[in-house]
């Protein structure tokens, strides 16, 4: 009995020295890594505003949680009072960290989490961004400030280096341990869960939500950019386009897009030459089946009088929705620099009424609201019936109409128009191309045909 109740001392002592040491080293661990150490940190880091509400530590999770709660970030100018909206709002980062690392002033966070994070974003007619100034390390701008009007904080002493990659912590400063501000950092992995992002652009707005987001492999080195300037995105949203469109000869506002989007992207994060925030992307985009694609405007709308010029062969497509909801998946490849999305790959979308081909090196810019698009439009077997009553009742013969059905015939066989389109994403310029019905016709697809009903009409 003795033996057992020395037994449940020696627990119970074991127990409290636990409890002591993991409160001791949370007591230390807080008062070096608590609200003020993170607002210093971002504020070296970013020309912006930081403010952190609250700040606590999971001791006992495997790997230990660090939380910040209500992060926000800002223009310096922005005034801090209540119901002002920030551009950037964090409900909550976690960092799971090693806590042996923390204790050796070693920061190597094997996940770092932004949870329901709000993003608003503005963009102006010369494609400038309301957030470009928050991302600008300070030390790029001192030089453009009056004397005056230089942050104090910009005068301070140099952050400490952040590797940022998903090797090994960086070793341990041998400088002496004179500031709380003396932490190596390394950063495996970063996620958003469930997060808001909204840019508003001059007439257009881009609504993304249930917006997850990782990145892994970064690897990023300010000093050697050319070799160490790069990580992998993996990316799923709903995402809404809406904005002005000319509809039925009046402008009005639509919804240009309505989509679910998955996406994987090696991002070149830093411009090699400045070493400023500039990405660029190689992007593989998968579309969900049923996404919105346009829609809200006709052929009629968009084209005018080039559709006319079909219809004197009796080829009506001014009633036909220009998209519409996606039949079938789509695979979009293709890069993304300065607002702009250029394809590297033909890409296929399926419509109710045809089959739409995009050519590579057509490109969009939501943000400035222009897109230069060369396409194909092949013809459902619906769509293509209706075509060739169009093409009987215009009453050219029956020559005539079987050589125009063989020239405009996709290599499937389907009636199929070539179409550019420019200018605007909301009020788009769009024309028919016929290299291809020459070339057709060069060959002698349906050109014996149309000879022969020329003929009989002289």
């Amino acid at each position: 009995m003795k033996r057992l109740t020395r037994i449940i001392l020696f627990l119970g002592l074991s127990c409290v020295a636990l409890l002591a040491l993991a409160a001791g080293a949370s007591w230390w661990i807080m008062r070096n890594l608590g609200p003020e150490f993170w607002v210093q940190q971002i504020e070296r880091a970013m020309a912006c505003r930081v403010e952190i509400a609250d700040t606590s530590l999971n001791l006992f999770s495997k790997p230990a949680r660090l939380s910040l709660r209500d992060v926000k970030l800002m223009p310096k100018r922005l005034p801090s009072a209540p119901g002002i909206e920030v551009p950037v709002h964090f409900p909550e980062v976690v960092l799971e960290v090693r806590l042996k690392d923390v204790l050796n002033r070693r920061f190597y966070v094997e996940k770092l989490s932004f949870v329901a994070p709000v993003v608003r974003e503005s963009i102006d007619a010369k494609g400038h961004s309301t957030l470009e100034g928050l991302f600008v390390h300070p030390q790029m701008i001192e030089s453009a400030l009056p004397p005056k009007e230089t942050s104090r904080s910009l005068s301070q002493e140099p952050s400490p280096t952040v590797a940022a990659s998903g090797a090994s912590p960086a070793p341990e400063s041998e400088e002496p341990e004179t500031s709380q501000e003396l932490f190596s950092f390394s950063i495996q992995s970063a996620v958003i869960q469930d997060g808001t992002l909204t840019i508003q652009n001059h007439g257009s707005t881009v609504a993304v939500s249930d917006l997850d987001f990782e990145l892994t492999g970064i690897d990023l080195d300010p000093k050697n950019l050319a070799e160490h300037n790069q990580m992998v995105a993996k990316l799923s949203a709903a995402a809404k386009i809406s904005g002005w469109a000319r509809i039925a000869g009046a402008r009005q506002q639509a919804t240009l897009a309505d989509v679910r989007l998955n996406a994987t992207s090696q991002i070149r994060p830093l411009n090699p030459s400045t070493g400023a925030w500039q990405p660029s992307s190689l992007v593989k985009m998968t579309l969900d089946k049923g996404s919105m694609i346009a829609g809200h405007i006709t052929m009629g709308d968009a084209a005018g009088k080039e559709m006319r010029k079909l219809q004197e062969y009796g080829i009506d497509l001014s009633p036909v929705r220009v998209g519409g909801p996606l039949q079938e998946v789509a695979v979009v490849e293709g890069t993304f620099v300065n607002n702009r999305f250029s394809l590297t790959q033909d890409a296929r979308f399926l419509f109710p009424d045809y089959e739409v081909s995009l050519r590579r090196k057509s490109y969009v810019n939501a943000a400035a609201d222009r897109q230069e698009i060369e396409l194909r439009l092949a013809c459902g077997p619906e769509l293509q019936g209706r075509l060739q009553q169009g093409l009987e009742r215009a009453r050219l013969g029956e020559s005539i109409t079987r050589g125009v059905m063989k020239a405009l015939a996709d290599e499937q066989g389907r009636m199929a128009f070539d179409i550019e389109s420019e200018g605007s994403l909301s009020d788009p310029q769009i024309k028919p191309k016929v290299d291809r019905i020459l070339k057709n016709l060069i060959r002698g697809e349906g050109l014996g045909d149309l000879l022969q009903g020329l003929l009989k009409k002289l």
